[in-house]
């Protein structure tokens, strides 16, 4: 196996190797268009043909440069083909990786997904062995056929040379052709040809809308309604609170307590799912028509407790700015006791939610999500029985066991048949969701026995105590039909809607009942709770829920992905100011209009707070 092969061997060998390889990698990227509709006209077709192996060619090319330089740097054939073996093995096992995110989640890796594998860890992912072992095997299995692809070139045709110069001719054509089909499809809002360049993964299509305008081909009336969709830059400050904030502390304070449910979705509370949660709302108010400010943890979080967009997470986090509410608190002397399930660190919720927040506790005990739940309700109950008497607190709590479908191995699975480990490769439009439903219901069980040990440590305090319960977002399991899963892929109801219970002693008028928002609540507590007479505009995109008015909208989402949900139907945005409109079970109206009056006030939401 110690050879010193010339360059035109190397040359040669490597680049039958990576046309095989690209044929691999063509199949494997099928499965990208499992999820979408097959293309309704022919230069639909014709353009996914052409961009998708020009796009994979691209990659393939760009790789085949680097091996080239590493082919006259190594002068030992084993060692190279080593290198191009491990390197070609990783890239398809990636590839096959992110087609199984794109079919659940709609969307590729990307930054976000690996500083939340790196930071998380099993926090955030938890597999089982089960599937570590799946994984693992494809992965070794990728290297198996590698190695027998590559001796099968090495010995079979190793006399013959094999040129790549008409197969980059080839993909000179398909280049050209993918990108000017795009290119005239974008000028003319061809959305049913330009959404599909979305499919494949690292994708950059062509655009020149203001070159062909020159030329009278663009659509001018689509264009100037795209332009004003089209996101704009968040700046680097933000003016939030708008105006200072003018609060006083009430004679006697209430204490605030807000406890939420990693994943929780709106149809998971009853009198069996959720006794003791359903018993605490029978004395409460109840909004059945509640939804998160977007369908991650991340930014249904960042407006539950900022009031405003997550299209602004990014300035506050760049300015580690904590909340106005959290401000307040902090000034009427509140005592803090901040206890959450997964890490505060990832997000950085300690650098924006609870940057104020002194001795910070940042993590929770366990190994798997259901022990960490255990660990913050007893770490709860510890603190409340220190805690001084002689001024209010204010309690959050985030449970996780629902996100990670983590119960202890001895507990009752009162919904059955349930699953034991998720086999997450197996998910598909043909899977049956119902023991894999049942395991995300004996979740929510298990957490809400432990909210009523935290609800029985309160004692008589609980009658000067405000307490929230709600999810920081959704999750799916296929409702719509479209083989969705988990959260973080569509602003559905399913993703978006959460349960939401308000116990407030002493309730002197009624809350306000139809559609609320998490932006509602940090105006709630702050005008009614912690003595705040700004007007609730001054710092939130929401209202108080004792003075609440009809909203026609709702924003959804963050920055570069957003959508404004109406009474009927939902309108998803991208940065660029392309639009979808879906009706309520997330069906696509593609004959629908949007309704220019709501879009536009709902975009000046995304604007008002910066500088």
């Amino acid at each position: 196996m110690l050879i010193n092969p010339n360059y035109k061997y190397n040359k040669s060998w490597l680049n039958r190797y990576l046309i095989v390889n690209l044929l691999i990698a063509l199949i494997i990227s099928l499965r990208y268009f499992g999820p979408h509709p097959y293309p309704q006209d022919t230069i639909s077709f014709l353009f996914i043909v052409s961009y998708g192996i020009a796009q994979l060619g691209l990659l393939a090319l760009l790789l085949l440069v680097g091996l080239r330089i590493f082919a006259r740097l190594i002068k030992v054939g084993w060692v190279f083909r080593s290198i191009a073996i491990t390197l070609i093995a990783l890239a398809l096992s990636l590839l096959l990786a992110d087609t199984f995110v794109y079919q659940q989640y709609r969307f590729h890796f990307n930054t976000i997904v690996f500083e939340l594998m790196i930071e998380g860890g099993t926090e955030i992912f938890s597999f089982s062995w089960q599937l570590w072992a799946m994984i693992i095997s494809i992965i070794l299995a990728f290297f198996a056929t590698q190695i027998f692809i590559s001796e099968y070139i090495r010995f079979k045709y190793k006399e013959k040379f094999y040129s790549l110069k008409p197969m980059v001719k080839i993909w000179f054509v398909l280049l050209l052709c993918g990108h000017g089909i795009h290119t005239w499809a974008d000028a003319m809002f061809k959305k049913q040809i330009t959404q599909q360049a979305r499919y494949l993964p690292l994708s950059f299509p062509l655009t020149a809308k203001s070159l062909m305008a020159k030329f009278g081909v663009v659509n001018i009336e689509a264009q100037k309604q795209q332009a004003l969709l089209k996101q704009k830059k968040v700046k680097s400050s933000i003016n939030y609170p708008l105006q200072a904030l003018q609060c006083s502390a009430a004679e006697q304070q209430k204490n605030v307590m807000i406890i939420v449910f990693d994943s929780w979705r709106a149809d998971m509370m009853d009198k069996d799912l959720t006794p003791n949660i359903y018993n605490l709302a029978e004395n409460s108010t109840r909004f059945d028509q509640h939804f998160s400010g977007s369908n991650n943890t991340r930014h249904g979080m960042f407006s539950l407790f900022y009031g405003i967009p997550g299209h602004y997470w990014q300035t506050i986090l760049d300015q580690q700015r904590s909340p106005v509410m959290m401000e307040v608190l902090k000034q009427q002397e509140y005592q803090m006791g901040i206890f959450s399930s997964a890490k505060l660190t990832s997000p950085e919720f300690d650098q924006t939610i609870f940057a104020s927040v002194d001795g910070l506790r940042t993590h929770s005990v366990g190994d798997k999500p259901y022990e960490r739940d255990i660990d913050l309700t007893k770490d709860f109950i510890n603190w409340h029985q220190q805690k001084s008497n002689d001024k209010p607190f204010f309690s959050f709590m985030l449970f996780d066991a629902a996100h990670g479908f983590s119960i202890p191995d001895d507990f009752e699975r009162k919904y059955k048949p349930s699953l034991d480990d998720i086999n997450y490769m197996a998910l598909n439009n043909d899977y049956d969701a119902t023991p894999f439903l049942n395991l995300y219901r004996n979740a929510i069980y298990f957490m809400d026995q432990q909210v009523a040990k935290v609800i029985a440590q309160l004692g008589d305090e609980i009658n000067n105590t405000i307490i929230i319960i709600t999810g920081d977002h959704g999750k799916e399991f296929n409702d719509s039909g479209k083989n969705y899963w988990g959260h973080n892929s569509n602003y559905s109801t399913y993703q978006t809607q959460v349960p939401m219970i308000i116990h407030w002693p002493e309730q002197e008028k009624a809350m306000y009942q139809g559609e609320t928002s998490h932006y509602d609540i940090p105006p709630t507590i702050m005008s009614a709770a912690l003595g705040c007479n700004n007007d609730t505009a001054d710092y939130s995109s929401g209202q108080s829920l004792f003075e609440k008015q009809k909203h026609d909208w709702i924003l959804l989402g963050r920055d570069g992905y957003y959508a404004i949900k109406e009474a009927d139907r939902l309108n998803e945005l991208d940065r660029v100011g392309n639009f979808t409109i879906y009706d309520n079970q997330y069906q696509e109206q593609s004959d629908a209009k949007l309704r220019m009056p709501v879009i536009l006030n709902a975009m000046e939401e995304l604007r008002r707070f910066n500088n």
